[in-house]
């Protein structure tokens, strides 16, 4: 199969009948300095050699959002939706000599007449919410438009049997520990019906595993769908990083015809794994009780832009952090994350690019069922995505749209979960929009909470760099909230004190992100399996330069809170139920209990604890704690009577800050937990 690159240098125009002008593709227009929302016209000329007994597709990876596409003069086809791979039969069309391609792409402002309450483009984050440019605001809120064909384009030589589309590897595990697979193959015929010989080769990556099939098929011209079965004797399975490795097994198919000259070739990776969600929300990987310790995922706003380089960086950042799963918060990722996060072994809740509310008719709903079916369809191999959700936080279309998406989504793909909506009920933010964060303690959300969190303003550097400097101090509030500032919780709510400079403001507002998030999480995971299930921190990294929930700023500088979260997402966290920042001089102030959360399949004995309180680098008092177990996958309490008299009254004699350090450690002295309290005495 031979292929033709189409990316590099365009032209293109917009719709005022001026010149045309270079532009790269693949890109956002937005990032190549084009600020426009509509139409713009694309224009590539190209040549390529033909042969007559193939066929050939024009093949776009990417085009947000409409699109009408045309070669040497004539329509060949239209496409709506950001994220599919989309082809067109083009081999009567060609030219064995220079050709012309022309693509209209319109990426438009919805009317204040229908956006927000009524949109009817399907780009989820991308052009409504409140971390993209302009927040939610009627006026700004669709700023820096998202479209253009940001994503490949290419020309496919083919045989005139060829493979259509994905293949698709259902995998089962069997009881007796086996893995059943269901390939599900879509042939081309595009010449006289005929037998051909299908060959499939299965082997493990990274490690010793082979198999095939080899079978005779009789093909009518037209589609014809093949469904091949195959037994895997001991399987390796995929699974998240901390609970094992992440195994990857690739599917090559052969197609032959009968004089053993080869047709067609494709290859798909695919992993083999089991995942089953209760009526409670416990969530099952591979037939174990899994925990997932999880944060929303937007790493930009304009896709063209998230290479390779990006793509190795968050992965790395999330591992750091010891997050094991992602949710992508409602927006359709490109190809290469995924098979990121397959490698890396961290898990995947899959949005459908639906956010808050959309118009309620018969034509937009059949627009999204297709949608969410080509969505399944496209992603359907990543092992990591184990969740497709319908929608975010919707309204009025709980009632009418989700259902059907539900519905269609359950019939399309019966290995994964399916969500029907991340609602509001889910999303519990205490200390930001409503009371303070104490109320984590009361468990909201539960069991399966699928976002919280608090804003915090990103470092000078990248403040700076996102506005002026008469915009930074004292602050120009309007330009703020453009950049996703939420005023009324940072200072109503939450109660961050300013300070008399911009410095003192950022290390206020992300020491109160860090202390929130802590407390948040803490709270949450000692109460794993009898009250919690899973949560998903809201949010990992910025998606423009903003002032957000994350905990990395959009260039991937991080905010205290990041190595908060790489605390308290540690497999295996000891902590202890310090429900109080501030202690009395000179008063008895009783210790509380010591907890230790195991999220791995391992069990601990003969471990031990060392607590140690701490002023400035001064040791104040220290235990060291014998463990004789510590049960895999659980969670054990021990009473505040193994530490000693200093501790459990914890009466100190001096005013000021102090701190708590606490480590788990095995016997031969390797750390296997560390966490800490700041305290103070007053």
């Amino acid at each position: 199969m031979k292929t033709l690159s189409l990316n590099g240098t365009w032209k293109y125009r917009l719709n005022d009948g001026k010149k045309y002008r270079d532009i790269q593709v693949p890109s956002n227009w937005y990032l190549q300095g084009l600020n426009h929302s509509g139409k713009v016209y694309y224009q590539k000329k190209f040549e390529i050699s033909t042969q007559k007994d193939k066929d050939y597709y024009l093949i776009f990876k990417g085009v947000d959002y409409f699109c009408k596409v045309k070669l040497n003069g004539r329509l060949i086809g239209e496409h709506e939706g950001y994220f599919q791979e989309f082809s067109f039969h083009i081999t009567d069309i060609l030219k064995d000599c220079e050709n012309l391609l022309e693509v209209e792409v319109d990426s438009p402002l919805e009317s204040v007449d229908i956006w927000p309450n009524k949109k009817g483009l399907i780009k989820g984050i991308f052009n409504h919410h409140d971390t993209r440019p302009g927040s939610w605001d009627p006026e700004y809120g669709q700023d820096r438009n998202t479209g253009g064909i940001w994503n490949g384009v290419l020309i496919e030589e083919k045989s005139k049997i060829c493979i259509d589309k994905n293949i698709k590897v259902s995998p089962l595990l069997l009881r007796d520990g086996r893995a059943r697979l269901d390939i599900d193959i879509l042939l081309d015929n595009n010449d006289f019906p005929q037998e051909i010989e299908i060959k499939l080769e299965i082997s493990g990556i990274g490690f010793k595993k082979n198999c095939k099939i080899n079978k005779k098929i009789f093909l009518s011209s037209g589609k014809n769908h093949i469904h091949l079965v195959k037994t895997i004797d001991k399987p390796k399975l995929w699974t998240t990083w901390d609970r094992g490795e992440p195994y990857l097994y690739n599917l090559r198919c052969k197609i032959l015809n009968l004089a053993k000259e080869r047709l067609d070739e494709e290859s798909v990776r695919f992993g083999i794994r089991e995942i089953k969600v209760d009526d409670r929300w416990n969530w099952y990987l591979n037939g174990k009780r899994f925990f997932p310790r999880g944060t929303n995922f937007i790493p930009t706003q304009w896709l063209s832009e998230y290479d390779n380089k990006m793509i190795v960086r968050d992965i790395r950042m999330l591992k750091e952090a010891n997050v094991n799963a992602v949710r992508v918060h409602a927006h359709i990722n490109r190809q290469e994350f995924y098979d990121a996060c397959d490698e890396a072994g961290i898990l995947v809740w899959q949005d459908f690019p639906l956010q808050w509310s959309y118009e309620e008719t018969d034509e937009f709903a059949q627009n999204a069922v297709s949608q969410i079916e080509d969505m399944i369809d496209q992603f359907y191999n990543h092992p990591s995505i184990v969740v497709w959700c319908c929608q975010n936080e919707p309204s009025f279309n709980r009632h009418t749209l989700d259902p059907l998406l539900y519905m269609t989504a359950k019939a399309k793909d019966s290995t994964r979960y399916i969500d029907i909506a991340s609602d509001f009920a889910y999303h519990p933010y205490p200390g930001w929009y409503r009371t303070n964060y104490f109320e984590f303690y009361s468990i909201p959300g539960a069991p399966f909470i699928s976002e919280f969190g608090a804003q915090a303003l990103p470092n000078l550097e990248t403040m700076r760099e996102m506005m002026k400097e008469d915009e930074l101090w004292p602050p120009k509030w309007p330009v703020w909230a453009y950049h996703d500032f939420q005023y009324d919780p940072t200072f109503n709510v939450a109660q961050i004190d300013m300070g008399n400079s911009l410095e003192e403001f950022i290390e206020n507002s992300q020491n109160y992100q860090a202390k929130l998030l802590k407390y948040a999480i803490e709270n949450y995971r000692k109460n794993k399996y009898s009250k919690v299930t899973g949560i998903f921190q809201f949010m990992f990294v910025d998606n423009w330069n903003a002032i957000t929930w994350s905990v990395v700023d959009y260039f991937r500088r991080p905010k205290k809170a990041y190595d908060v979260l790489k605390t308290v997402y540690q497999p295996v966290l000891i902590g202890v139920d310090l429900d109080r920042e501030k202690v009395n001089l000179n008063k008895t102030n009783s210790f509380p209990n010591i907890w230790i959360v195991n999220d791995t399949l391992d069990k601990y004995e003969n471990v031990y604890a060392e607590i140690g309180l701490f002023k400035d680098k001064e040791i104040i008092m220290d235990k060291r704690i014998e463990i004789d177990y510590i049960p895999a996958d659980n969670v054990k309490y021990f009473s505040n009577s193994l530490l000693s008299e200093g501790f459990k009254n914890l009466n100190l004699k001096e005013k000021g800050k102090y701190v708590i350090k606490i480590k788990l450690l095995d016997s031969r002295g390797k750390i296997i937990s560390k966490n800490f309290y700041k305290i103070e005495v007053v």
